[in-house]
């Protein structure tokens, strides 16, 4: 992993999130103007998710397990994050192909708006929605039915700037699992705040005939060691605009959402093979 540097600046666009990385595609979402802090305007169902801690955290731990989908690109499942300066990179999980081996893959989503943001981690590039910014990404096997955290960190503070780190872990034993990207941004930004929203996204239009299965866990904050573990996020569908309906329970694992589109297929999620490449 590189280190990163960074330039004061944090504006806030309406952009198509589109990442091409050596052959690699995240389309990741039609993401309307986002406001304050809590607030958005997609017309996507909507996460909620709170860490319960007092106060603004280092470090977020994020768990979300796909129990079904099918092995194709179409859906995104996001997290926003808003730090003190009200900056917000967002992060997230998107079921992919298979791999060339026929393994099921995950593609784990970590980015910045921030025009000043920069980078030199191989798995980051210039550019968030078309426009400036920093998107990094990276694909991994999984288990359906594996809890997968993603861990965003203020790993570090050095003059002006401040390091943000993104990875995967297996939520159960905490081992890591792959590392998604790392970006600066201005000292002044700040740490997490402890409570915010995100969506699922059908980001092509392939994601309007899908049905997928998640289970979210309970969010984690960790502020000077100690970890705040938060309330299980709830989700509301959209009153209009989006092709996608959820529908959600709580089970001993966590908040189980089942997604459809409104153009879901008959055949089983978990065997609806497809040779997508983006």
């Amino acid at each position: 992993m590189r280190t990163a540097s960074t330039r004061p600046g944090t504006p806030v666009r309406r952009h198509l999130r589109r990442l091409t990385r050596s052959g690699t595609v995240l389309a990741a979402t039609t993401l309307l103007a986002v406001g304050a802090a809590g607030q958005s305007w997609a017309s996507t169902p909507i996460l909620r998710w709170t860490t319960n801690a007092p106060t603004p955290v280092t470090t977020l731990t994020l768990p979300m397990a796909v129990d079904s989908a099918p092995d194709a690109s179409g859906i995104y499942f996001a997290y926003y994050t808003t730090l003190e300066s009200g900056t917000r990179p967002y992060a997230g999980f998107q079921p992919k192909p298979v791999d060339a081996n026929g393994t099921r893959v995950l593609q784990a989503v970590f980015s910045s708006f921030n025009a000043d943001a920069t980078t030199t981690d191989d798995h980051c590039t210039y550019g968030a929605d078309g426009g400036a910014g920093v998107s990094c990404a990276v694909r991994f096997p999984y288990t359906p039915g594996t809890m997968y955290s993603l861990v965003l960190e203020r790993a570090s503070v050095s003059g002006a700037t401040q390091l943000m780190t993104g990875d995967v872990v297996e939520t159960a034993t905490g081992a890591p699992v792959a590392h998604i990207g790392s970006f600066g941004l201005p000292a002044a930004s700040g740490r997490f705040k402890n409570a915010d929203q995100g969506f699922i996204e059908p980001y092509l239009s392939a994601g309007c005939g899908q049905r997928v299965t998640v289970t979210y866990g309970t969010p984690v904050g960790t502020e000077a060691g100690v970890a705040h573990t938060g309330s299980l996020p709830t989700v509301t569908d959209p009153s209009s605009g989006s092709c996608l309906s959820t529908t959600s329970r709580t089970t001993s694992r966590g908040q189980q959402v089942t997604v459809v589109g409104d153009a879901a297929p008959t055949a089983s999620p978990t065997t609806n093979r497809t040779n997508r490449t983006n």
